[in-house]
């Protein structure tokens, strides 16, 4: 099958949760498909044909669109004068736009993999440029349950209430907009189980199509280590989530003060 995925930041090198995922999702499709990816790069990741050479290697087309800065005034009117959530301009882009219609319309493809529900406003633009597509929404976090949790957590503090507010507001959006975009997709996968329940007691007319794909990594570089295990040896601990994501700072810290002390004292 011809497959486009539309990816938020460069899958390669995939150095961070979404970026792995969609780099060994999309690795593990091209083995068997032809992979076309038009995907947003951050400002910090690579540009030169050689550092992305892994990645060129698996798709047949790689088209880039850096992410345009998005001003507070800006954020604040969408937040003010809309009813999607403020997830849904972060990556708002004419550029992506454009190009995405350009590949629709000079390809045909199969299936559109989107990768997040940042990029779920990419679904109109597929219904009406290449309708015969098939649209699979790989909802990365089931968003409405993450900014929920946050909201609870605001409102306990009263320092922070006016985060609380927003937050309030943001659920009753996310809600409506990731039912609506798991309505609209033709299949959705999630990363977990629990991810998967969530999303069905929240959506259950679409509970039918929603799969669990878990996250995966080549474990081949690391079976070396594994043969030369030693309990002697001293043994860093990366943690490969962004640090501008709030539920990873709250993981972090979780960790480093109720099981890091245990692992300290195991060993």
């Amino acid at each position: 099958m011809n497959i486009l995925f539309l990816t938020p930041q460069l899958p390669y090198p995939p150095r961070q949760g979404a970026s792995m995922r969609n780099y060994f999702v999309l690795k593990g499709v091209a083995a068997e498909h032809t992979v076309s990816l038009l995907s947003y790069r951050e400002p910090h990741q690579p540009q030169d044909e050689a550092t992305l050479a892994p990645l060129l290697a698996l798709v047949k087309q790689l088209v880039v669109v850096e992410i345009d800065p998005r001003p507070w005034a800006r954020r604040l009117a969408q937040f003010a004068g809309s009813l999607r959530p403020d997830l849904s301009f972060r990556l708002a882009s004419a550029q992506f736009d454009q190009q995405l219609r350009h590949l629709l319309q000079q390809n045909q493809f199969d299936i559109v993999q989107i990768e997040g529900l940042e990029l779920a406003r990419t679904i109109e633009i597929v219904r009406q440029v290449s309708p015969h597509s098939r649209i699979v929404f790989d909802n990365h976090n089931v968003e409405t349950a993450l900014q929920e949790r946050t909201m609870r957590t605001d409102w306990q503090h009263p320092r922070r209430w006016l985060a609380a507010l927003y937050s309030t507001v943001q659920v009753w959006k996310l809600r409506r907009y990731e039912i609506w975009a798991s309505t609209e997709a033709d299949a959705v996968t999630v990363v977990s189980e629990t991810d998967r329940e969530l999303l069905q007691v929240m959506a259950p007319a679409v509970a039918a199509k929603i799969e669990a794909i878990p996250n995966c990594i080549d474990v081949a570089p690391y079976l070396s280590l594994a043969e030369q295990a030693d309990t002697a040896v001293v043994y860093d601990l990366v943690f490969v989530g962004k640090m501008d994501y709030r539920p990873n700072v709250d993981g972090v810290l979780w960790f480093a003060s109720e099981i890091w002390p245990l692992i300290r004292a195991a060993r």
